[in-house]
């Protein structure tokens, strides 16, 4: 008989193509670096959204702008925008809408 290895049976499949003979500290300095990576991402898209947003608005607070602070000031100027888009639509067909009842092209 050959010796069974009993702990290798039961050793879990790994995980998202991770190798078994590679360690837990192997695998965690990769996930760190790609956890770091998404969050350096994070972080440039809110700087870029916190440009973005008119002076009026960043000047509601005093001083440093928090992420979730740009995030709302965000959602607010979008939701504002949107409502004026959809104010100036309905001028326009308005606007249509009396040219044809006039006749004109």
């Amino acid at each position: 008989f050959s010796r069974l290895d009993y702990p290798a049976l039961y050793m879990c499949k790994p995980k998202r193509g991770v190798k078994r003979d590679e360690s837990k500290e192997t695998y965690k300095l990769p996930h760190r670096l790609i956890e770091k990576k998404r969050r350096d991402r994070i972080n440039e898209c809110i700087a870029q959204l916190k440009d973005l947003l008119p002076e009026h608005l960043k000047l509601t607070t005093l001083g440093h702008l928090e992420k979730a602070v740009v995030l709302e000031l965000t959602l607010k100027h979008l939701k504002a925008l949107t409502a004026l888009t959809e104010q100036q639509h309905q001028k326009i067909i308005a606007l249509q809408n009396g040219k044809r009842a006039r006749g004109a092209p």
